[in-house]
This record gives C-alpha cells, structure tokens and sequence, in this order.
C-alpha cells in the first residue's frame, strides 16, 4: 500500500511540475513587459499575441504547443 501511495503522489508531483512550465513563462512574460518601458511598440504587440496564444493553447490542453508558442513569445524579449 505504501508503494502504490508514492507511485501516485510522484506521478501527481511530476504532473505538476510540467504544468508550471507555462504558467512560469507567462509570468516572466508579463514581468518584463511590465518592467521594461523601451519596447517597440510593434514586438509589444508580437509578444502579447503570442502570449495570449500560447495561453489559449494551455487552457485546451496542448502544453508543449503552449510552451513552444511561449518561448517565441520570450525570445522576442530578449
């Protein structure tokens, strides 16, 4: 009994670590939109496209579309 109790609260465990992935990359996202005034206004808008696909990728339950759309979203940042 106390296998199969650790073998489900790993599997919960992991699940949740890849979920936060996305969540994560939005946040950093918003932050640096948030913090840095000296954007063009043009990858602003890129960016929040991408954000808001990637979002809605998430929400339909495509995590690795959600994270690819995301990561572009990023690059474009930096």
């Amino acid at each position: 009994m106390k296998k199969i109790s650790l073998m489900f609260f790993s599997a919960l465990f992991i699940s949740n670590i890849s979920l936060a992935c996305p969540y994560s990359s939005m946040a950093q996202i918003d932050k640096q939109l948030e913090f840095n005034k000296n954007l063009d206004k043009a990858i602003i808008v890129k960016v929040l496209n991408l954000r808001n696909k990637g979002e809605l990728e998430l929400k339909s339950g495509n995590v690795q579309k959600s994270e690819e759309i995301l990561n572009e979203a990023l690059a474009l940042l930096r």
